[in-house]
């Protein structure tokens, strides 16, 4: 398949980022013009407040990494892995959580697994792991769950790696077109293989 141009990713991500922002957004402005109206609920908005203004601040930290220049990478691993991990719950469910265990070194693979990160969190229906692993000979980002994950979004992720682009929701692709089109370059492949209850991008 063609390349996508620069402009086709970049008007798939500012589409991703809005449809991921602007639920809590909407929430935050819905609840300030309620506090207008009824001065005296304000207690009953404060936990709305509270949790879509984290979910909004979590999200952005994460994009700025994920799709932000290199001069905003994280200074420390503690750093990059609490942010992961802060987007990660605004994803996840208290019932349903998603988890993430960690074998990192190398601090600039951070933007490689952030790309990754959304995308398989992507294929999770009822919650579920993800376990990030440097070897000697690139990183391997495994998704896995004790129940099915979203083999569609899966099928159509393989062939956004592949620069196809799913006419279904493309931006929902985002990530995986923008991490492609990095190393499209760089000699550096990526690849994803998949079951009903485990998926793997490997980079290498």
């Amino acid at each position: 398949m063609e390349k996508p141009s620069s402009i086709e990713i970049a008007e798939l991500i500012c589409t991703r980022l809005s449809h991921d922002l602007i639920g809590n957004i909407g929430a935050l402005c819905n609840a300030v013009e309620l506090m207008e109206d009824e001065p005296s609920d304000i207690d009953d908005l404060k936990p709305l407040l509270k949790s879509s203004s984290e979910t909004l601040s979590a999200r952005l930290k994460f994009f700025r990494l994920a799709f932000g220049l290199k001069n905003a990478m994280p200074k420390t691993l503690d750093e990059m892995i609490l942010i992961a991990n802060k987007y990660v719950q605004t994803i996840g469910s208290p019932k349903n959580p998603i988890l993430i265990h960690w074998k990192i070194h190398n601090i600039s693979l951070y933007k490689m697994i952030f790309l990754s990160l959304m995308a398989l969190c992507d294929s999770f229906i009822r919650g579920g792991n993800i376990d990030i692993l440097e070897t000697d000979d690139g990183l391997a980002i495994k998704a896995f769950s004790d129940f099915d994950l979203a083999s569609t979004k899966l099928e159509s992720m393989q062939k956004a790696l592949n620069f196809n682009i799913p006419e279904d929701n493309p931006a929902l692709y985002a990530p995986l077109l923008y991490l492609k089109n990095i190393l499209f370059e760089t000699g550096v492949d990526i690849s994803l293989k998949f079951t009903e209850k485990e998926a793997v991008i490997n980079i290498f």
